[in-house]
Parts: structure tokens; sequence; C-alpha cells
């Protein structure tokens, strides 16, 4: 008889406070809080983090923390990971939405002979990240490795 697997379930919380105009604060027990604002285009405020702008680096950080995660696991070295995102939102079939994000991850290595096991991790990094598996827009990756001087 085969034995399931069975996995946790997980909840994540926060508030969020309306201050003035179209702009918030976002609360989370523990944390820092966000000040947050539409984006100007939608006639927020300049200068604060907008939903759009948070939704795109969770795509980005997730894939960060994935490949981290996997890098330890394969005990994979590494010296940096820096990563550049954007998001391409557009109006489709009577809304907007988010149809494309684009990371462009820079990975620094201490050997040469890590780039082909560096690459595939960040492949299955970004198959594995649970932000970019809930979304309808496709993302991305164009990496950049190198060996550290």
């Amino acid at each position: 008889m085969e034995v399931k697997k069975t996995y946790k379930v997980f909840r994540y919380q926060n508030d969020v406070d309306w201050k003035s105009g179209r702009r918030a604060v976002i609360c989370s027990e523990g944390k820092p809080d966000i000040e947050a604002s539409s984006p100007p285009e939608f006639k927020g405020d300049l200068g604060f983090w907008t939903p759009e702008d948070m939704f795109v680096a969770s795509v980005n950080l997730c894939t960060l923390m994935t490949f981290v995660a996997f890098a330890q696991r394969k005990e994979l070295d590494f010296v940096s990971y820096e990563s550049a995102a954007e998001g391409v939102l557009e109006f489709v079939e009577g809304k907007y939405r988010f149809t494309e994000i684009i990371l462009h991850p820079h990975l620094v290595l201490k050997s040469e002979s890590d780039i082909g096991r560096a690459q595939q991790i960040l492949d299955d990094a970004h198959k594995s990240c649970l932000v970019t598996n809930s979304l309808t827009a496709t993302v991305k990756v164009f990496p950049e490795i190198r060996v550290a001087a």
C-alpha cells in the first residue's frame, strides 16, 4: 500500500490601514510597517511602495530565496546574488493585469566548475518558486553567471 505524504498548510496574515488619499500602512505582527500608496500613474504619491512594486518584488525575492535554499541543499558555494526585475502591466480583456515579469539575476560564483550546476539550480528555483507558480503572468529569467575575479 502506497503511503501518501501529508503536507503542512501555512497561513500568512497582515493588516492594511488607510491613512488618507491613496495612502495606507501595511502591518504584520513583529515586522516593520510599510507605508504604501497607489502608483503615481494611478493617482498615488511618489516615494512609496505600491502593490505593483510589491507584486514584482515578491516574484524576484521568492526566486532568490528558493535559489538560496536549493544552493544550500546542493552545497553550491556562491559569492553573491543580485537581481533586477521588471513587471509588464497591460490592459487585457477589459482590465489591467501583469502579463509578464522579467528577472535578471546576477550570480557570482567562486569556481568556474560550478557554472553548470548553478544554472541548473537557478532553473529549478525558477520552476519551484511558489509565488511564480501562483501567477497567470509569464515569468522569464535571464541570468548572468560569472566567476569572481
